[in-house]
C-alpha cells in the first residue's frame, strides 16, 4: 500500500473512531441527567452500570486513536447537546415514564452507529472494541423497550409507543446527518485536532442551532402523551 494511501486511510479511520468517541461523551452526559432525574432506585442502579459501559467505551476508543498517533476529541457532538436539553426539560418533572422514553431515542441511535460500524471492515484491534460496544448498546436499548413495556404497558405497537417512535427516528436521522459531516471534515481537515477542538468551543452556536428545534420539539411531543 502507498504511503499516501496509507494515511488517508488512517485518518478516516481516526475521523470514524472520533465520532464514535464524542457520540459516547453525549451518551454519559445523557446518563448523567437521567440518572439524576429517575425517581426509582432500581432505574439508577441500572443507568449507572450503563454509564459505566459508556465510559469504557470512551477509554478504549481513545486507546485506539492514540495507537494511531492521533488526538481523541473529548467532546459531546453539539446535536445530541440539544437533545440533551430537552431531555433536562423532561426529567424535571419528575415522570420516569416520559424520561424512559425520552432517554430511549438517545439509546437508539448509539445503537444502530455502534452496529453500522461494528459491520465495517476494520483491524482486528478496532473491530474487538467496536463489536463489544454493539452488544452493550443493544443490551442497553433492549433494558429501556421491556422496562417502558413491564412497567408502564408501552410496548412498540401500543399507541404511544408508535408516536414516539416516529419522533425517536427522526432525532437520531437528524443527529446522525449533522454527525456525519463532523466526521467528514475530521477526515478532510488537515488542522491539527486540538485546533479543531478549540474552534468548536469557540463557535458552537452555528453548529447547534439546528438541532434545538427538533431536540425541544421531541420534548413537547413526548410531554403531550404524558
Amino acid at each position: 500500500m502507498e504511503p499516501l494511501t496509507t494515511e488517508v486511510n488512517t485518518r478516516g479511520l481516526v475521523a470514524e473512531l472520533n465520532d464514535l468517541l464524542k457520540l459516547d461523551h453525549d451518551a454519559v452526559q445523557a446518563y448523567g441527567i437521567a440518572i439524576g432525574a429517575a425517581s426509582r432506585t432500581e432505574y439508577r442502579r441500572q443507568l449507572e452500570a450503563f454509564r459505566a459501559d459508556h465510559e469504557r467505551h470512551i477509554t478504549e476508543l481513545s486507546q485506539l486513536i492514540r495507537s494511531r498517533e492521533a488526538t481523541p476529541i473529548d467532546l459531546p457532538h453539539l446535536p445530541s447537546g440539544a437533545f440533551k436539553l430537552a431531555l433536562q426539560a423532561i426529567g424535571a418533572a419528575g415522570d420516569d415514564r416520559t424520561l424512559l422514553l425520552a432517554f430511549k431515542a438517545n439509546e437508539r441511535q448509539v445503537r444502530d452507529k455502534y452496529r453500522r460500524a461494528a459491520r465495517l471492515s476494520h483491524p482486528a484491534d478496532v473491530t474487538s472494541v467496536l463489536a463489544r460496544a454493539a452488544e452493550d448498546e443493544t443490551r442497553h436499548y433492549l433494558w429501556v423497550l421491556e422496562t417502558l413495556e413491564d412497567d408502564f404497558g408501552i410496548s412498540m405497537d401500543s399507541p404511544i409507543g408508535r408516536a414516539e417512535r416516529v419522533v425517536e427516528i427522526a432525532h437520531a436521522r437528524m443527529a446522525d446527518t449533522m454527525e456525519d459531516v463532523e466526521r467528514r471534515a475530521l477526515g478532510a481537515m488537515q488542522i491539527g485536532t486540538r485546533g479543531l477542538i478549540d474552534e468548536i468551543k469557540r463557535n458552537p452556536l452555528g453548529s447547534a442551532l439546528a438541532a434545538v428545534g427538533a431536540g425541544f420539539l421531541m420534548a413537547k411531543l413526548l410531554g403531550e402523551r404524558r
